[in-house]
């Protein structure tokens, strides 16, 4: 069994991560998921790809363990690529966020076109806390919520309930917990009854107008953190704190 599932059932594909306990993602993981969205760019019979957990949490994000001197290069790439793959995926991208989704699964939840999730569901970006910062939602969350608020969200690394993400139009729909799984699947249904062609037409238009900016953005932010961020004393310090599990020493270099 692999730790992310891929399963095509007639015109959806569900992408599901199946990692326990906590679906923290690693090097490995992120490979799977940039192949597999290079694979739906060319794919004319899926009408919608699902992003899911069958856990008890949606994802605990990247696994810090890897996020060494050693190995960010190789991190850092396969984490971006996921997002520059799915700027180039027309068909509908849509994520079930149920419970804890943090991090780097954080930003791959909210790049989705559209977020689902249930009343239990909380978003948090804690790498400030861990002297890093989220490369990805850098590029794309003041697109969503604004500059201020973008800020503020990676600053503070706030936990954000469903219902603030609603609010900050983080998420399109916020479903009660017992009833999840049926109001995301008639909504997944009255979505792919529409004309497939003119879905993928139409997302394909929208970035093209919209997304030129975001894949900038996302470049500079790989190029940024490779040559600024890892630079510094202190992002080694965030990772080397939190392995070693205790209080991180800042030293401001």
């Amino acid at each position: 069994m692999n730790s992310i599932n891929f399963v095509k059932t007639g015109s959806i594909a569900r992408i599901t991560l199946s990692k326990a306990p906590l679906n923290i993602l690693d090097i490995e993981d992120l490979l799977r998921l940039s192949a597999l969205f290079a694979k739906f760019k060319t794919q004319k019979d899926v009408k919608a790809i699902i992003i899911e957990s069958d856990q008890k949490i949606f994802s605990a994000g990247v696994n810090v363990a890897e996020h060494t001197k050693e190995n960010i290069n190789r991190m850092l790439k396969a984490f971006m690529a996921i997002f520059f793959n799915m700027l180039e995926v027309s068909i509908p991208t849509i994520s079930l966020v149920k419970s804890d989704c943090v991090g780097g699964a954080c930003e791959l939840a909210l790049f989705c076109d559209f977020v689902l999730t249930d009343e239990k569901a909380k978003f948090s970006l804690p790498e400030i806390k861990l002297g890093c910062y989220p490369p990805a939602a850098l590029a794309f969350l003041p697109y969503i919520v604004g500059n201020k608020r973008a800020l503020e969200i990676i600053l503070t690394g706030k936990t954000l309930s469903a219902k603030e993400a609603l609010d900050l139009g983080l998420v399109n729909q916020v479903f009660p917990t017992e009833n999840f799984e049926a109001e995301a699947e008639n909504y997944i249904n009255n979505l792919v009854s529409l004309s497939p062609s003119v879905i993928r037409t139409t997302i394909a238009a929208y970035k093209r107008m919209h997304y030129n900016k975001i894949r900038k953005k996302l470049e500079l932010a790989e190029k940024l953190y490779f040559e600024e961020l890892m630079l510094l004393d202190d992002a080694l310090e965030g990772t080397n704190s939190f392995l070693e599990k205790r209080e991180p020493v800042w030293t401001g270099r």
